[in-house]
């Protein structure tokens, strides 16, 4: 086994987000999949290209499986996180828990997953049935509970468990009765989480964050936080407001985003599995074509090479410009009496800043680029 890297060695990357395949089993509403007539490449990440990035892996702190598609429909998923492992990553995956048995329950806390995410749209059968899928409700708590049966009897501290909460006009109803439930499971994290592709009008209508204008969601989150507190785990909720960001969570200067077809990427949401990146419709606001944005192939060279080329390292610069004046105007502002005007001369002398270094402009209409 490669040594893991060590607490005092800095890893060249702090992620790394590799989609093992963008095939799915379902059909979101949520999804580009519900786009009609988007023509879509099924495919899984093959084993040459793998190779190709092991060098980079054995300086990388975390490896996160997942991209549009369900790494549940792999069978040799259990092997390949053995491989991911070996190699001194930690390793986690999400998945729509609706493929899960008992046998590979047990076979994910045997490979030492670090991690096990399950993307939850609703409490109810209802509500998550209407996004997701008939029956999907019934299968994704099914295999909530059957995780946590399966490592209490193996007494296994992990992988640890996380829920990640899909938050719309609809769902966020339905926030503390979803992490009441989750109470018993043993959970880590249950985190809210905003839609940030929206590839149809009906999409756009599902993204939160455009209904906090009138509406006050904070009884609603005090009450999830209650129960977040008695189910000792951390509710984690995004922002409701726009804020002034460097970089986004995404940040292409920690990491990137390794496609099914081996092309690397700075961030899943500029990578979609169309068969013409043309067709994939990308804003904030309305829609608006966003190619996808590639930086070369796993098949041809490796990691460090693409990241290093000159389109890649164009594409950061103006990110690390503005991390480094964010770094410097905050770098003053101290716990004195005056630490809040400071701050906000810090942040109008940020604002005025960044408006000379603008984000790519596939990247200046997404919504994480705002917080949400």
């Amino acid at each position: 086994m490669c040594p893991l890297v060590s607490e005092q060695q800095t890893p060249q990357y702090q992620y790394l987000q590799i989609e093992l395949t963008s095939r799915c089993n379902l059909s979101c509403q949520t999804c580009l999949r519900a786009i009609p007539g988007l023509t879509l490449q099924e495919q899984d990440l093959t084993s040459a290209a793998l190779q190709r990035l092991q060098p980079a892996l054995r300086q990388t702190a975390s490896v996160h499986l997942q991209g549009w598609g369900e790494s549940m429909l792999l069978a040799d998923l259990p092997e390949r996180i053995h491989w991911f492992k070996a190699q001194g990553c930690m390793v986690s995956f999400t998945t729509n828990g609706s493929l899960m048995t008992r046998q590979q329950a047990a076979q994910l806390v045997a490979t030492g997953l670090d991690s096990l995410t399950f993307s939850m749209a609703g409490a109810t059968a209802a509500t998550q049935d209407g996004l997701r899928g008939q029956g999907t409700h019934e299968k994704l708590w099914q295999s909530l509970h059957q995780m946590d049966r399966i490592k209490k009897e193996l007494r296994s501290l992990t992988p640890t468990l996380a829920v990640s909460y899909l938050l719309t006009p609809e769902t966020i109803a339905e926030l503390p009765r979803a992490v009441k439930q989750c109470r018993p499971l043993g959970l880590e994290l249950f985190a809210g989480v905003h839609m940030t592709h929206a590839a149809t009008l009906k999409q756009e209508a599902m993204r939160l964050y455009r209904h906090t204008g009138n509406k006050n969601f904070s009884k609603i989150i005090r009450r999830a936080n209650w129960h977040a507190f008695l189910g000792r785990m951390r509710l984690q909720m995004p922002s409701f407001r726009p804020e002034l960001l460097p970089v986004c969570s995404k940040n292409p200067l920690a990491g990137c985003f390794i496609a099914a077809d081996g092309s690397v990427s700075p961030c899943v949401f500029l990578h979609p599995p169309a068969a013409n990146k043309q067709e994939f419709w990308f804003s904030r606001n309305s829609r608006f074509p966003v190619p996808g944005q590639d930086f070369g192939s796993l098949h041809n060279n490796d990691l460090e090479q693409i990241r290093q080329s000159s389109a890649y390292q164009a594409f950061c610069k103006p990110f690390q410009q503005r991390q480094e004046v964010y770094d410097r105007e905050m770098a003053g502002i101290g716990i004195d009496l005056d630490a809040i005007e400071k701050l906000e001369q810090a942040k109008i002398r940020i604002r005025e800043a960044f408006l000379n270094i603008p984000v790519p402009d596939c990247c200046s209409r997404c919504p994480k680029m705002e917080g949400f």
